[in-house]
């Protein structure tokens, strides 16, 4: 799907819209995780919050008091956007190569505390489509770590390594995947042609997709 980087959504910036729904995808968040995703006030985002719910990419979440929020299944699909420009099917295929380099330059590499087991694309890239929005990737991460008490050591002392490294944490969940996020951000790159998921995202199962990597890892 692709996203006009000028359009607007709810009044605002529609990428700053999407990243709310991409980053929220996972957990219900409240007005306040908003604002700060979309840069607002709170005042604004609670705004905004009810014209996604009248578009249908935001619903209610019963929490009790506070109000609560979860990302729709249109939402979902909204977070999925890339708004980078088309690219043409020799670069995507280009752009799909130097992946599963960063794939197998992780999975060599110990200081990572997870690898990759497989890689699956799906989308666009599977159709005969000359240009491409973007490239879907899924990717299956298992633990280096046998040990649950070495691993949870483990983990926790990357966290602490990322902190002092000037990184912020919004909240405990994403203190907890740190170690599992690292290896997403390493294989992504930073590359706007690559749309990241992991094997568990519900898209996949309705979704034509074929497997590009998979090899069997080994715990310590």
């Amino acid at each position: 799907m692709y996203l006009d980087p000028r359009s607007r959504i709810a009044g605002l910036p529609g990428t700053l819209v999407r990243n709310l729904l991409r980053s929220a995808r996972d957990f219900d968040f409240n007005h306040h995780y908003a604002a700060a995703r979309l840069k607002s006030s709170a005042r604004r985002a609670m705004m905004a919050l009810k014209e996604l719910i009248a578009l249908g990419y935001v619903e209610p979440a019963d929490r009790g008091k506070e109000k609560f929020f979860r990302v729709t299944s249109a939402g979902s699909t909204l977070a999925l956007a890339s708004a980078a420009k088309p690219l043409r099917r020799v670069t995507a295929e280009a752009k799909l190569a130097a992946f599963l380099e960063r794939v197998r330059r992780v999975n060599a590499d110990d200081y990572y505390l997870y690898q990759v087991r497989r890689v699956i694309v799906f989308g666009s890239y599977l159709t005969t489509a000359v240009r491409l929005n973007d490239i879907d990737v899924a990717v299956e991460l298992v633990s280096r770590l046998k040990n649950a008490e070495e691993r949870q050591a483990r983990h926790m002392a990357r966290v602490r390594e990322a902190i002092r490294n000037g990184r912020q944490f919004s909240n405990i969940s994403q203190e907890i995947t740190w170690p599992h996020t690292e290896v997403l951000l390493a294989l992504k790159a930073r590359s706007r042609a690559i749309s990241l998921h992991t094997t568990n995202d519900e898209i996949l199962k309705s979704a034509k997709c074929r497997v590009v990597f998979e090899q069997s890892v080994s715990t310590q």
